[in-house]
């Protein structure tokens, strides 16, 4: 499996490189536009080339999930005296050069990635009788579901949270939000409405949402156009192991689960969580998935993946420098380390209710290495490790985790129970099976369950953050700093208010 993947990685690199002028948004009237789609396989490589820029450590790689999003969730914590890259990010300092030089990266990324997807969708509409019917199709839902995957991200960055509670909600639909360029063009885009930009992703789901259901290998919709064709079974692209590194009918579900999460739809939120695990199981990590060898172990229960990508070297850039103890000598204390103190891991995992030693993410997770501090565990590599770079986007406990919050919001007793069950769904694969949520807890026990198994299960996924300010949370633990608009909002970076024409959201001044 792992050789596949690496297969088709080492091919989108080999391609990309002689295209890099491509990756740099070049105007499609140059004759390489063209020249680059004349084939299926063109297609495939443009589009593996998104996936393998994403997986780099200024985007999802590191910083918008085991890095700068999680310090911002202050899932770590890192000792003094510390030179840590993150030091002004751990107190939101977004004006300091660390962390601007962090949200320039992920701006510059996201939106090259994204004009790439417009340059695909749009030879699609030119040039995409090259290709079998099916995969036509699948490539085209892949390049808008994935569009809409790092909108929603950009959104959840740069715009507003609490959309369901605030006052103030529909002036902040009517104001200024992101660009949303649906074109590959180098022209400036301006910025659009974030109901605008809300109403856009939404479209670009269901665009993608009715290609999968019709051309996906797994749709269980039943029946399927008249220009559907079988795969070749030489084709190893949509093979069913390599799908959860990519865009696919479970991810766009989940996607536009999110969203709908987002603003506050909690009824059409839970029509997905139900239609995810009706229509569409989830998968779930086992005991047998955690050998005492740790070269069998998935670490990253990437199992339960529904969406995810692969980081090459991640352990040697990422994990080595900012989780470990000590430098390589064993010795000498390391100036970076980020990890978790022994209090604060008792409290997350609830030791004194005798619920850490059982839970797997306490066992596998962290690990303690000196002066009561843990070190993150969860993507430490041996040679040899069956399951390894795995950077998982979408997984199964968000989707359980989601449906329990729109019970609750739902509200009624019988949908507080219900709640409490899809808790327990997840407990239950966790270790503490022995320990079920009994069906009495209240409303607010249950909601506060609930922020627990956050906690408790995201550390390393960059989506606890976010998770805060969608709920409009006005404390995020372990820091003194009011979490309103000025912590929630990142400022967009400084080159496009100087220079690209665009509004800062906060003024910060």
């Amino acid at each position: 499996m792992k050789k596949i993947i690496t297969a088709l990685c080492l091919a989108c690199s080999l391609t990309f490189i002689s295209c890099e002028n491509w990756l740099d948004v070049e105007p499609k009237s140059e004759i390489k536009w063209d020249a680059f789609f004349e084939t299926e396989q063109g297609f495939k490589d443009a589009l593996l080339g998104c996936y393998a820029t994403l997986s780099e450590k200024s985007v999802y790689g590191g910083e918008m999930t085991c890095l700068f999003l999680d310090v911002l969730a202050q899932q770590y914590y890192a000792p003094q005296p510390s030179s840590t890259a993150y030091t002004t990010a751990f107190t939101y300092t977004y004006r300091s050069s660390q962390v601007t030089n962090i949200v320039d990266n992920i701006w510059g990324k996201m939106y090259n990635v994204i004009a790439n997807l417009n340059s695909i969708i749009e030879a699609e509409e030119v040039h995409g009788n090259v290709m079998n019917p099916t995969v036509r199709s699948l490539i085209k839902a892949e390049a808008y579901s994935l569009r809409a995957y790092l909108y929603l991200d950009l959104v959840r960055l740069f715009t507003w949270g609490n959309l369901a509670e605030r006052t103030d909600r529909q002036a902040k639909l009517e104001g200024l939000a992101i660009p949303f360029a649906k074109v590959y063009d180098k022209t400036i885009v301006p910025q659009e409405t974030l109901g605008n930009v809300l109403k856009y992703i939404h479209e670009d789901l269901e665009t993608a949402i009715d290609l999968f259901l019709n051309y996906d290998p797994d749709s269980k919709l039943g029946s399927r156009p008249d220009d559907y064709v079988e795969i070749p079974k030489e084709d190893v692209f949509f093979d069913a192991d390599i799908r959860p590194y990519r865009m696919n009918l479970r991810a766009a579900l989940a996607t536009r689960m999110r969203l709908n999460m987002w603003e506050g739809n909690y009824e059409q939120a839970y029509k997905d969580t139900r239609i995810l695990q009706e229509d569409y199981t989830l998968a779930w990590i086992t005991q047998d998935d955690l050998p005492e060898a740790v070269k069998n172990q998935d670490l990253t229960f990437s199992k339960e993946m529904l969406f995810g990508l692969e980081a090459f070297e991640r352990f040697e850039k990422i994990t080595d420098p900012c989780f470990r103890r000590y430098v390589a000598d064993g010795r000498n204390s390391n100036g970076q380390f980020m990890g978790l103190p022994e209090d604060r891991a008792d409290e997350i995992f609830e030791k004194n209710k005798g619920l850490a030693e059982p839970d797997w993410r306490y066992i596998y997770w962290w690990k303690e290495k000196a002066d009561k501090v843990y070190a993150l565990n969860k993507f430490y590599e041996v040679d040899g490790m069956l399951h390894a770079n795995n950077v998982p986007l979408l997984k199964s406990p968000e989707i359980c985790y989601a449906e329990a919050e729109c019970l609750l919001r739902m509200g009624g007793s019988i949908n507080r129970v219900k709640a409490i069950e899809a808790l327990n769904l997840v407990r239950n694969n966790r270790g503490l099976f022995a320990q079920p949520l009994p069906t009495t807890l209240s409303y607010d026990e249950v909601w506060e369950e609930l922020i627990k198994e956050w906690r408790k299960e995201f550390v390393g996924d960059g989506q606890l953050f976010f998770f805060y300010k969608r709920i409009g949370s006005e404390s995020i633990p372990y820091t003194t700093v009011v979490c309103n608009d000025e912590v929630y909002v990142l400022p967009l970076p400084e080159a496009e208010v100087d220079f690209g024409g665009r509004t800062d959201l906060v003024d910060r001044e």
